[in-house]
């Protein structure tokens, strides 16, 4: 069975593919920006991942349609990406994208189960983009502060949620120490209150006079738990394959969850990839080469299409905690050239939303 009749109705400009194989597929398939790396797959895949270096010359030309974004962000009780991006260093003129801020608010229409993290609406990200004074015209390029691996959700959701022409949003590999190393220019003076990027989306209360327009209107970048019920109920269906970017202790049930009130396992037949693993053990804010991550995946499990014919698994769901480390396997998985972006999804409310239903399927071999 396919998940096909599960997809959420999409505006025209977003059609699905008829086929059950291309149920995330649309009939607009994103660009590939033309910045090919040295640390990309060997195959012929462009890449949205960008070095120090690279940045840093973009920096210097100046040009004000290129934007500078801190996508910091950590998980609770550790760090605070916001609190960090006001008392600096930062990279001059770079704006802050909070996923927790850009998410619907806890028990709106769209966020009823109130879950964190969610992908926003289009109304929300293009208010968002007003106040941020991004355009449909701007480049963007996304940056972490040292020692984080988690800026890959702001990444995502600029690059991956069709509201962005993806083809003008970039990745920036490596951490600000190396950008200090490489010669670019740090702002290490705190901003005061009263400085425009401090906004928060939840003090917005008009999202209908919103000028950015969106490069389309939706994208079928995530699934809700149905449709992932649907994969997990039925072995027969070859389509779709879940990857887990939790801990193998926490896939596993070896390990208890971090959240109160949530079961240890994982789904049936889903495959575990932490995403710590896909990232340079000495600098959180890079990936691996990209040929050592799509080595990785193929060895859980995602083969690459030309190897198995219909027996392999086009689609790819991506779950984690609670929807942000999915951003990196997700990244990963089309960085590396193993899937095209319209057939990765992110399973948004992840395992607090799966593990926190006492009737979903669970299991710990």
């Amino acid at each position: 069975m396919s998940i096909m009749n599960l997809l959420p109705k999409v505006p025209a400009l977003v059609l699905i593919s008829g086929s059950s194989s291309h149920a995330f597929r649309s009939s607009i398939s994103p660009i590939r920006h033309a910045t090919t790396l040295s640390m990309s797959s060997s195959s012929s895949t462009l890449s949205s991942l960008v070095t120090i270096q690279q940045a840093i010359e973009v920096h210097k030309s100046n040009k004000s349609n290129n934007k500078f974004i801190d996508g910091s962000w950590f998980m609770p009780g550790t760090r605070n990406g916001r609190s960090e991006y006001i008392s600096g260093p930062r990279i001059p003129g770079a704006l802050y994208l909070d996923i927790d801020d850009l998410s619907p608010q806890p028990g709106s229409a769209d966020n009823p189960n109130s879950l964190p993290h969610m992908k926003p609406s289009s109304k929300l990200f293009a208010c968002t983009m007003d106040r941020m004074g991004i355009t449909p015209d701007d480049t963007l390029y996304v940056y972490g502060t040292p020692g984080c691996g988690f800026n890959h959700r702001a990444y995502w959701t600029l690059s991956s949620t069709g509201y962005h022409d993806p083809s003008k949003v970039k990745l920036v590999q490596g951490s600000l120490d190396e950008w200090k190393e490489c010669g670019g220019d740090l702002d290490h003076e705190e901003l005061k209150d009263d400085d425009t990027r401090l906004f928060k989306m939840n003090e917005v209360t008009d999202y209908e006079s919103a000028k950015y327009i969106c490069y389309q209107n939706d994208l079928s970048s995530v699934v809700n738990m149905e449709q992932v019920l649907q994969v997990v109920e039925d072995d027969s269906s070859p389509d779709t394959i879940i990857v887990d970017a939790r801990s193998a202790g926490r896939f596993y049930g070896k390990d208890p969850e971090p959240r109160e009130g949530l079961r240890s396992g994982h789904m049936p037949n889903a495959i575990n990839v932490p995403f710590i693993s896909l990232l340079d053990t000495n600098d959180m804010t890079k990936f691996k080469p990209m040929d050592e991550v799509r080595e990785i995946f193929v060895n859980a499990g995602i083969k690459p299409l030309e190897e198995g014919g219909d027996d392999v698994p086009r689609k790819v769901i991506c779950s984690c905690g609670s929807g942000v480390t999915a951003a990196a396997l997700a990244v990963g998985l089309e960085e590396c050239g193993l899937r095209e972006k319209e057939d990765i999804a992110i399973y948004d409310g992840s395992w607090i939303e799966y593990g926190g239903n006492k009737k979903t399927p669970i299991v710990t071999d």
